[in-house]
This record gives structure tokens, sequence and C-alpha cells, in this order.
């Protein structure tokens, strides 16, 4: 019993480290590629510059959200097939593939395939390491494992954006992309550690007892409507984060005048800083009071959404930003805790490659539209914010109708 205790310990302890490292390789890069994309594109009209730009970043990132939903399919059942530590290594050699390709991008077509290659590695180690997370936890405190597991990608993107932008400024707009090929080597090493002798032996000893006690005989809800609910959430999920990049690029860029770095600092402080402080609490509230009133807490940020349209300097996108990302990602801990006890161990990261693919169809369109919004009504993001705040409102019915899960 302490033989298995401190085998995943240490599973735990290195799948923190891969994660933040591969959060932290997609997040340096993440400030630098609209302004790459801006580079390629001429013109002497700046309006036209600025809607050309605005139109191939939104381009990018849906060429991205595309591959990341293929990735996320493909990598929940090929983990639950083949393993889903050997999916992880695989993301990272990926991952540093398709950084390269921004490195050396001759045209913006390559910028394309850079972010197909990146957002497919992504999408691909997504449902495996979720799955190792719950592998890792005991159900009464699997929130708090979910907020710990979720410091390490917040942690990632507080200096990352921040680094890349001041790494581009400072030196050139390529050097972040080779630097993230090389933290993507680093990231495969990792993911080797995280394997060993008698891996796979450990890995069904481990993982039995979890499957037994995850679904108690007495859930109501199946699996099918678990899939069902969880899928529609995350297609809402997704359709706001796809549509609300673009419209939150062309007010940081075109609106606000952001440079490089202020760019990346404004990302690091009202994003990933304020949801990292969150994540703790969010992990331990949900498991001391349960998921779903935490889970709907969230929806209270829905009016900050729109309050964000009245933003006239980077003070106040930065401040209402921040109300944004500790209201609304305080759950995340418990929406993935609450899918975990409601799903088998043996089947958790294929579900969790559905809803998270579920997720992708989403960001795949949303920022096409949300580049079309945003170009129909700049300077004025009202109708933009107020779109995505109706986005964000239709996720909250199927949360209603769905039962918490019981805490032991």
């Amino acid at each position: 019993m302490e033989s298995s205790f401190n085998y995943k310990s240490r599973v735990f302890v290195v799948l923190w480290l891969v994660n933040f490292l591969l959060t932290f390789t997609v997040s340096l890069v993440s400030t630098p590629k609209p302004y790459l994309a801006k580079d390629f594109i001429n013109g002497s009209d700046a309006a036209a510059v600025e809607a050309a730009t605005t139109e191939a970043w939104g381009i990018i990132l849906s060429l991205g959200f595309v591959a990341s939903t293929l990735g996320y399919f493909l990598g929940g059942f090929a983990a639950d097939k083949v393993g889903k530590r050997l999916v992880v290594i695989c993301s990272f050699a990926v991952l540093g593939v398709g950084c390269g390709v921004f490195a050396v991008a001759p045209s913006i077509h390559f910028l394309f395939l850079g972010s197909f290659m990146e957002m497919f590695a992504v999408g691909l180690s997504g449902p495996a390491i979720s799955a190792l997370a719950a592998d890792c936890s005991a159900r009464s405190s699997r929130g708090m494992t979910y907020g710990v597991l979720n410091l390490s990608w917040v942690m990632a993107q507080v200096p990352a954006p921040l680094l890349g932008g001041f790494i581009g400024q400072v030196v050139n707009l390529h050097t972040p992309f080779f630097l993230a090929v090389f933290i993507s080597i680093v990231g495969m090493v990792f993911s080797v550690l995280m394997q060993g002798k008698n891996a796979d032996a450990k890995k069904q000893t481990t993982e039995i007892p979890v499957a037994v006690s995850s679904v108690s005989s007495k859930q109501s809800t199946s699996l099918p409507r678990v899939i069902m609910i969880f899928g529609a959430t995350n297609l809402s999920m997704g359709l706001l984060n796809g549509f609300i990049s673009p419209v939150l690029t062309g007010m940081l860029m075109f609106r606000l005048n952001a440079s490089l770095t202020e760019y990346g600092l404004v990302l690091s402080i009202a994003s990933s800083l304020v949801t990292g402080l969150v994540q703790i609490p969010g992990g331990k509230l949900a498991d001391r009071f349960g998921r779903k009133p935490l889970v709907l807490f969230g929806f209270l940020c829905i009016p900050l959404v729109l309050l964000l349209a009245y933003s006239r300097t980077l003070l106040d996108f930065t401040l209402i930003m921040s109300g944004i990302s500790a209201v609304g990602n305080i759950s995340s801990p418990a929406i993935s805790a609450w899918m975990t006890d409601l799903v088998p161990a043996q089947r958790r990261a294929s579900v969790f490659g559905v809803t998270q693919g579920i997720n992708g169809v989403g960001l795949s369109v949303g920022p096409t539209v949300g580049s079309y919004a945003w170009n129909s009504t700049k300077p004025d993001a009202t109708i933009p914010c107020s779109i995505a705040a109706v986005i964000f409102a239709t996720a909250l019915p199927f949360y209603l109708i769905l039962k918490d899960s019981k805490v032991p």
C-alpha cells in the first residue's frame, strides 16, 4: 500500500513538471505569434493591415483549434489503448516540430502549418494528463488534486507570455520559437521519467481499486448522460474562448495600442497569475462543499464580460480581466473532479478526449466568428462582449440539471 502511494506521488510530481513544461512552451510563443503574422502582411493602409492581421490571426487560431480537436479525440482513445505516458512523449515531439516550423517560416502559410502541429500536440496530450491526475488521486481529495495540477499550467502561463514578448522585442521574433523547441526536448525527457521498471504492473495495481470506487453502484447518472452534459458545456466554453480570443487581441493591439511587452504583461497578470491564485482555494472548496455549488458560482463573472467592452486603458482592461479570471476559473478544479467522479477509471482518458474534443470544435469555430465580430464593430467592443456573455450563459442550464457527485 505504501509502495503504491509512493509510486502515485512520484508520478504526480513528474506529471506536474511535464504539464508545466508543455504549457510554458505553448505560452512562450503565444505572444510573438500575432506579431509574426503581422510581419508577413504588407501594405501602406494601416486599416487594411489591421483587418488583414486580425483575419490571419483568426485563421491561425481556428486551424490550431481544429488540430487540437483532432488531437483530443485521438489522444483520448490512444491513451486508453497504448498508454498515457507514451502519448505524452509523442505530444512533446510534435510540439517541438511545430515550434520549429514557426521559427523558420518563410511565409504566413507556414504559420498555419506550425499552429496546426503545435495545437495538435496540446490536444494529443490533454486527455492523458487529465486521466493520469485522476489515477493519482483519491475521490475525496480529487478537487484539490486538480487544483494543484492546474497550478502547473497557470504558473507556466504567468512568466511565459511576458518572457516570449520580451525576447521577441529585444532579440527578434524568431528566438522564442527556437527556445520552445529546446524546452520541448526537455519535456520529452521528463515524460520518459514517468515510466520505469514494472510501470505497467504498478499502473494496474494502482488503477484497479480506483476503478471500483470511482463510480458508486448508487450513481444514478449514466455514462452517456455524463458525456452529453459535459460535452455540451465544453462546446459552449470552447466557443466562448475561441470567440473572445481575437476580440481581446484586437482590443489590446489596436484599440489600447499595447506593445509586445505590454501585451504579454497583461496576459500574464490578468489571466495566468489571477487564475493561479484561485486554483488551490477552488480545489479545497470543491472537496469541502461539493462540485456543483462552485461551478455555478463561476457564472457570476458574466456581468464582468459585458463590462470589459468599456475598458479605456490597459489598467481598466487588466482589472476587469482579472475579475473574470478569478470568478470564472475558481471552478476549474471542480469541473474536472465532477466529471472524473462520474466516469470509470478505465474510460477516463477516452471520455476526457471526447469532451475536450467537443471543446475544440467550439474553439475551431469561435476565432473566425470573433474576428468577424471585431472587424464589424471595431473599435467598439460592446457587441462582441455581449455575444461572449450570451455564449457563456448557454452552459448554465446543463450544469443545473446534473446532480452533484457525492464526496465521501
